[in-house]
């Protein structure tokens, strides 16, 4: 199975704070790995370092054998990132934005068109995306910030809650392009808190508390089968209680 990203012994600490214990992950091609946690878990600290925008105390991150920081932007060529708050420069319109970053990585406007209008399509966006991106709205701004990422073909995408903020048929679209995205022979790493969402969305699930993985396996082997539910696995390996 080919390994797309690897991270080994990735650890942060800030100051007298440990944030990330000592973390391997792999994501190989295919895959969909949800990555869940309480808040405070390591989960975005740990993102923020496979994606080079923060740096490990110790550890180190290789997108298919590109490593960081060594041969950072062959390395970054290889990733997209969607953060749980995305980045939009409100005065593009949302076309301008797409081919903005999609450029960074120096698509041709024929490929980016080609990759992007389907997208732009299916999020329902034709009638906003020639519009300027100050008027979108969280939901709007996700499934652009998604469409810019998608648009330079990367081969890992990593998405921090991307699902916020959307409506339920938004986000099953989403979800839907997750999987051709990674049936097409490339890997996700979805932060969530959607524990139904990442049952039934991703082909691994990777638990964290405290800065360590506590649990890694398919939604089967964590829940015996769906003896258990991956609610209450959850809640025994992280430590979290139901009020």
């Amino acid at each position: 199975m080919t390994i797309l990203l690897e991270a080994y012994n990735l650890h942060r600490a800030f100051e007298k704070t440990v944030a990330v214990h000592h973390v391997d992950l792999t994501l190989s091609k295919g895959e969909i790995v949800a990555l869940l946690g309480p808040n405070g878990a390591g989960k975005s600290t740990t993102m923020r370092m496979l994606t080079a925008l923060l740096e490990p105390t110790r550890g180190s991150v290789t997108y298919l054998s590109h490593r960081i920081p060594e041969q950072i932007v062959e390395a970054k060529r290889q990733f997209g990132y969607v953060a749980d708050q995305p980045m939009i420069m409100p005065y593009l319109t949302g076309w301008e934005y797409i081919q903005f970053v999609a450029g960074l990585y120096g698509c041709s406007a024929d490929e980016i068109k080609k990759r992007a209008t389907p997208l732009i399509e299916r999020f329902a966006l034709t009638e906003a995306i020639h519009k300027k991106a100050t008027g979108y709205s969280h939901g709007m701004q996700q499934k652009l910030a998604l469409i810019a990422q998608l648009a330079h073909d990367p081969r890992v995408l990593l998405a921090d809650e991307p699902t916020v903020g959307l409506d339920p048929g938004s986000a099953s679209e989403m979800q839907a392009i997750f999987r051709e995205y990674a049936q097409d022979g490339n890997a996700i790493l979805l932060s969530t808190h959607l524990l139904d969402m990442a049952q039934h969305l991703a082909t691994r699930i990777v638990m964290m508390t405290r800065g360590r993985i506590v649990a890694s396996g398919t939604p089967e082997e964590l829940t015996q089968g769906g003896a258990r539910s991956l609610e209450s696995v959850f809640f025994q390996r992280t430590g979290e209680v139901t009020l």
